[in-house]
């Protein structure tokens, strides 16, 4: 990695992070606060918004309750992070760790964001820490 990119990663308060469909298969992006270090972008979920005539319909199951560009990663794990006028190629990496990676992700954006707006609740809702290694 450039070393552009790489104080792009560490200056930036968000990302343009695009992933490819998982069902049409075109090019999606989403903007996002993230957190940068050791050549790991690390991200936090926060559930889909429900449809707004969703009242009185069934009970979602997590997996409904992910946001569409983690379920595009983990169908597609390749996709580009947009900083400014850096793009760099990364690639999605499933936790083999959740409860050690949501805690890392959780201290990094404490640490960039405030712990006002990353609060140590998030560790226990079940969110899902996303990782992506930076090629």
């Amino acid at each position: 990695m450039s070393a552009d990119a790489r104080r792009a990663l560490e200056d930036a308060d968000d990302l343009v992070l695009v992933t490819t469909g998982r069902t049409s298969g075109k090019r999606h992006a989403v903007t996002l606060p993230f957190a940068y270090a050791d050549g790991t972008v690390w991200l936090r979920t926060d559930e889909r918004a429900p449809a707004p005539d969703a009242s009185g319909v069934r009970m979602r199951t997590r997996r409904e309750r992910d946001p569409d560009w983690l379920r595009n990663l983990e169908h597609e794990p390749r996709c580009e992070i947009q900083v400014g006028s850096v793009t760099v190629p990364a690639v999605y990496e499933p936790s083999t760790d959740v409860t050690a990676d949501l805690r890392r992700a959780v201290e990094l954006l404490q640490a960039k964001y405030g712990s006002g707006w990353v609060e140590d609740w998030y560790v226990d809702r079940g969110r899902v820490p996303v990782k992506l290694r930076v090629e």
